[in-house]
């Protein structure tokens, strides 16, 4: 079942409160965000710190001929000048999945693991453990939403601000979609460095970015 139970469904449908008002990370200069593939208007632009998304082409690197999934944390802001967006800080591997090679399922497990996690960290940094969205592969299929995974997102991530990550661990792509005008529509994102000293900014993480999709 992809419903969580009752006691859980706060974490999936509580709407999130006014926005804190903070800068989104730089997108000039020496340490600066970039820009993956077209954001379209009346999208909020999504921002995915580079350890997060090579936490989650890893684990999505796990296998190859069935489907694995997560979720991602973070929290949607108000940048003073530019509005709002959505920041990915965390990622939380989905346990307790049911999968075969085309479709995965959440069950009560999955639920109740990410209500503790988020419980457990929200002490930590309380704004930067909402569920934002979910992440799933396509193991040899592409970049796309079937009408199975479009029932996940319509019922349980239908917030403005979450998303669907799809990665392709044997093409080695990956694509976000998020909600514009009540419609789910492919978008691009910007991928925020961990350090200017660690990596060069021009290499994508580990190669894997693509965007073939955007």
């Amino acid at each position: 079942m992809n419903e969580p139970p009752a006691s859980l469904t706060s974490v999936v449908t509580q709407p999130v409160p006014t926005p804190v008002t903070r800068p989104h990370p730089p997108l000039t200069g020496r340490h600066a965000a970039r820009r993956v593939g077209f954001v379209a208007e009346r999208c909020l632009p999504i921002f995915i710190h580079e350890p997060v998304l090579d936490r989650v082409l890893e684990y999505s690197d796990q296998s190859a001929d069935r489907e694995v999934g997560g979720f991602l944390l973070g929290s949607h802001f108000r940048d003073p000048s530019d509005g709002e967006f959505i920041e990915i800080s965390d990622y939380l591997p989905a346990s307790s999945v049911t999968s075969q090679y085309r479709w995965l399922t959440f069950t009560h497990d999955t639920w109740s693991r990410l209500h503790q996690h988020i419980d457990q960290q929200s002490g930590k940094d309380p704004h930067h453990q909402r569920l934002v969205g979910w992440h799933h592969t396509h193991p040899g299929f592409g970049i796309f939403l079937s009408r199975h995974d479009q029932f996940i997102h319509r019922n349980f991530f239908n917030q403005p601000w979450q998303v669907a990550l799809v990665v392709d661990p044997r093409r080695q792509e990956l694509g976000f979609f998020q909600w514009q005008d009540q419609q789910i529509v492919n978008s691009g994102f910007v991928c925020v460095p961990a350090s200017a000293r660690r990596r060069t900014l021009g290499k994508t993480p580990r190669n894997r970015i693509t965007s073939d999709h955007f």
